[in-house]
């Protein structure tokens, strides 16, 4: 009985920390305020653009998909390889990831790469960058897309 308490009290505190990301009309919504723009970034789109509030792309996501770069199963016939290359613009930086856009923009948020007036905090991009890495585009240079 106390596991079953215990396991109860820890899934309702992690219901409580989780952040609420709604994407709605060209806003980026978190914990219902307004905290950036979008472009491009429905299901179906293969780039997305994030802008601080004062309109300045900042974040720029390209998903890039590689034919026949692993094995053909029943569920993927082609052997397509997908995942996401997150460009800070202007800092020149950069890393990859395999997660929806959802899920980056939670990354980003909880990462609190942006100061007070919404432009980007280089050294805690760097420590996302270095976090994350670039794992992918090595690994899979040699295949055509």
């Amino acid at each position: 009985m106390k596991k079953i308490i215990t396991i109860l009290f820890l899934f309702f505190s992690f219901l409580g920390f989780s952040q609420k990301v709604k994407f709605k009309k060209g806003d980026v919504i978190v914990d219902d305020v307004v905290w950036m723009k979008y472009t491009d970034c429905g299901t179906f789109d293969s780039t997305c653009s994030l802008y601080n509030l004062k309109d300045e792309e900042i974040i720029f996501f390209k998903y890039i998909f590689i034919e026949g770069a692993v094995p053909k199963t029943q569920a993927n016939p082609q052997g397509r390889f997908g995942y996401v290359e997150v460009n800070f613009i202007g800092l020149k930086k950069s890393f990859e990831i395999q997660e929806t856009n959802k899920n980056i923009i939670e990354i980003l948020y909880k990462s609190k790469i942006f100061n007070s007036e919404g432009d980007l905090d280089e050294e805690k991009v760097d420590r996302l960058v270095q976090k994350y890495g670039s794992d992918f585009s090595p690994r899979f240079k040699n295949y055509g897309n």
